[in-house]
């Protein structure tokens, strides 16, 4: 007797190795690379409420793996945490690489930090999102754009 798809134990058989292979293969997540550049690259970032929270824009992006990506001409704009979608700060640099999943930004050419009340530059520097937290190893200057009140007491 020859088997075929109408009968019920092979088509049955069929299904098993079937899920078997699917499931395999879903969890086996591909690692997201791109060795090709992506220009004009944008990542938008959103809370659970759906707030905008960061915007990451470049001229050029290099997807490294699911949790890196190296750019070059990095604007990373960061928002209030109310309603009003107001821009808090601003990260500038002309190359860094964003650790996704710690929430790192870091680079060794210089960096520019603008908030309304300072502004900050300087070289090799490491942005930690979580802390709201910017660590300057080289060259570091502040202006301040505030009045600083009782600060030579």
């Amino acid at each position: 007797m020859k088997p075929s798809v109408q009968d019920p134990v092979l088509l049955l058989v069929l299904l098993l190795v079937l899920s078997i292979s699917v499931s395999v293969s879903a969890q086996s997540s591909p690692e997201v690379k791109s060795s090709a550049p992506v220009k004009n690259f944008r990542l938008p970032t959103f809370n659970k409420e759906g707030r905008r929270t960061t915007f990451l824009r470049a001229g050029e992006a290099v997807i490294v793996s699911n949790t890196r990506i190296d750019v070059k001409g990095m604007n990373l704009t960061m928002f209030t945490n109310d309603d009003s979608g107001r821009i808090e700060s601003v990260l500038l640099s002309p190359s860094a690489t964003v650790l996704t999943e710690q929430k790192i930004v870091n680079g060794q050419e210089s960096v520019r930090f603008i908030r309304d009340d300072v502004e900050v530059t300087g070289e090799q520097w490491t942005y930690l999102h979580q802390q709201k937290r910017v660590l300057i190893e080289n060259n570091a200057r502040v202006t301040f754009r505030d009045e600083l009140k009782d600060i030579l007491k």
